[in-house]
C-alpha cells in the first residue's frame, strides 16, 4: 500500500511521490495527520543537506490523532489528539539528555527529526514513537494544534531573552516565528515591543501581535534604544539592525539562521551586547500548548490557507512569493 507524500527527494528536489504507508512496529503509534504547517526551513530544505538529509517526507509541524498503537506502547490509544514533537526521540543518556538540555541531544534533533531525518507529517500517514507525542485539549482547534511547534522554537527564543519587563524589545522579521516572537514577548509585560519588517504584508499583522513597527527611516533615530533585539529573519539587515538599535549592554537572541550572515564584531565589542543562540526548544513546546489552549497565544489569525495535499507544491510558491504568511496542508481528505 502507497500514499501520496511531499519528498525532499535524493536529488534534493521537492516534489509529490507516492511513498510506502508506514508500517506499525511494536514500540510506535501511526498518527494519522490532520494538519502540517510549512515551516521556512522547508523551504530552503534543499539547500541545507546538513539538516534535510533528502529521501525522506517532509512535515514536521504537525497534529493529528493516533490510528494505531503497537503492542509495546502503553498510555496512548486510537482516537487520541496529539501534537508531534519532531525532536522527540532523545537518546536520554547523552551528557545533555542527563542535563535537561534535549534540544542538545544529536540523535533528536540532527539525526532522527521527523520531517528533516526521518518521514514527517506531509502525508497521511505517520509513524512517531511515544516520546514524539503529546496529548492536545479536545477544546484546542486542529488549526491552533498545527502551530505548537513553531511557537514553541519562538517561545525559546522568548524565554533566553530573560526579563523583559519594563524593557524596549525589538523583534527583526515580521514572518511567523516573529509574529508569534512578538506576542510571546507581550505575555512578559515590555515597555515598548518594536517590529521590523519591510514587507506590508507581514508588517500588517504587527498590530494583532502587539507591536509597533518601526521602518528603516525610523530606525535611524533609534540606535541605541533598545534593551534586547530577537532576530527572527535571519537576514544579514535584520541582524545588522538589531545590533545597531541595541543600547550598550543590550542582549541579542539569535532565532532565524540564513546563509552568510555574520555578526559585527566592532558592535559587540565596544557596546558589550550580549549574544544568545536558540535551538529548537526543550520544555517550552510543553508549556505552549497550555498557552494556546488557554487563548492566552492567539494564532487563528496568521494562517493564511488550508490546502490539501495535492496543493502543497503551490503553497510552497506562494511562500516563497511572499504572498502568504502561513499554509497549513491537510494530507486526509475529509
Amino acid at each position: 500500500m502507497t500514499m501520496p507524500a511531499v519528498v525532499l527527494t535524493q536529488e534534493r528536489e521537492i516534489a509529490i511521490e507516492e511513498r510506502p504507508r508506514p508500517t506499525l512496529r511494536p514500540d510506535q503509534v501511526i498518527v494519522e495527520v490532520d494538519l502540517c504547517g510549512i515551516c521556512g526551513s522547508d523551504l530552503h530544505s534543499p539547500q541545507l543537506p546538513q539538516v534535510y538529509r533528502g529521501n525522506f517526507i517532509l512535515g514536521h509541524e504537525s497534529t493529528g490523532h493516533i490510528a494505531a498503537v503497537g503492542a509495546d506502547v502503553a498510555d496512548w490509544s486510537v482516537g487520541q489528539r496529539v501534537a508531534v514533537n519532531p525532536n522527540g526521540n532523545v537518546c536520554g543518556v547523552c551528557k545533555f539528555c542527563k542535563a535537561g538540555q534535549l534540544n542538545f541531544c544529536l540523535q533528536a534533533t540532527q539525526e532522527s527529526a521527523l520531517g528533516l531525518q526521518a518521514d514527517g507529517a506531509l502525508a497521511p500517514l505517520m509513524a512517531a514513537l511515544p516520546s514524539h507525542l503529546r496529548a492536545i485539549p479536545q477544546g484546542l482547534a486542529a488549526s491552533d494544534a498545527a502551530w505548537v511547534e513553531p511557537a514553541a522554537t519562538a517561545f525559546r527564543g522568548v524565554e533566553r531573552a530573560g526579563d523583559l519587563r519594563g524593557r524596549t524589545v525589538l523583534v527583526t522579521g515580521g514572518g511567523p516565528i516573529g509574529q508569534l516572537a512578538c506576542r510571546l514577548a507581550h505575555l512578559k509585560s515590555p515597555d515598548r515591543l518594536l517590529l521590523m519588517e519591510p514587507a506590508a504584508e507581514r508588517a500588517q499583522f504587527a498590530t494583532t501581535s502587539h507591536a509597533t513597527v518601526i521602518t528603516a527611516e525610523e530606525a535611524e533615530s533609534a540606535i541605541g534604544s533598545v534593551d534586547v533585539a530577537i532576530e527572527c529573519s535571519g537576514s544579514q539587515a535584520g541582524t545588522s539592525s538589531a545590533l545597531r538599535l541595541l543600547a550598550p549592554g543590550g542582549t541579542l537572541v539569535v532565532v532565524g539562521v540564513g546563509r552568510g550572515t555574520v555578526l559585527e564584531t566592532a558592535d559587540l565589542l565596544i557596546k558589550e551586547i550580549t549574544v544568545r543562540g536558540s535551538f529548537t526548544y526543550t520544555d517550552e513546546f510543553d508549556r505552549v500548548i497550555d498557552l494556546l489552549a488557554t487563548g492566552q497565544l492567539v494564532v487563528a489569525d496568521l494562517t493564511s490557507v488550508i490546502t490539501p495535499l495535492h496543493d502543497t507544491l503551490s503553497a510552497f510558491d506562494a511562500l516563497r512569493a511572499g504572498r502568504i504568511m502561513k499554509a497549513l496542508i491537510a494530507p486526509t481528505p475529509r
